[in-house]
């Protein structure tokens, strides 16, 4: 004769936090930067910006045939920065502007992210770091 199985139901938070463990910040943190990005985004004079993490890369450019350019510009550019500081012992670089003929770039790293924000040359990118970073 069986016996009735009785289930039972585990419910199991999937990022549960313990107490030996880093705190779990990072979501949370890329969705903000992400959601602040939009919002300077809307800005008059904001081309767009790209947001590029160990394993993922998120890209809101608001002219999609420029997408190529500013992100090989973008990666070209961080690339450079890094070889730069490390062949001239600068240390931690805030963040860099790169300007062109028409448009600026503002590249910068927060935690684990790169981001490059485009935009026009008259735009305030002082103003955009100091935001960012807050």
């Amino acid at each position: 004769m069986k016996m009735p199985v009785k289930k039972k139901t585990i419910q199991i938070e999937a990022e549960e936090q313990v107490d030996w463990a880093p705190k779990i910040e990072k979501r949370a943190e890329i969705t903000d930067l992400r959601s602040m990005l939009d919002s300077i985004k809307s800005r008059q004079g904001i081309a767009g910006y790209i947001i590029r993490g160990p394993t993922s890369a998120s890209v809101d450019i608001k002219d999609p045939s420029k997408i190529i350019d500013y992100a090989a510009v973008s990666a070209e550019a961080m690339e450079s920065s890094e070889n730069l500081s490390n062949a001239f012992g600068l240390g931690k670089i805030r963040y860099i502007i790169l300007e062109g003929k028409n448009l600026k770039v503002l590249l910068l790293t927060k935690g684990e992210q790169q981001l490059s924000v485009f935009m026009e040359k008259n735009v305030d990118h002082e103003e955009l770091y100091k935001e960012i970073e807050e």
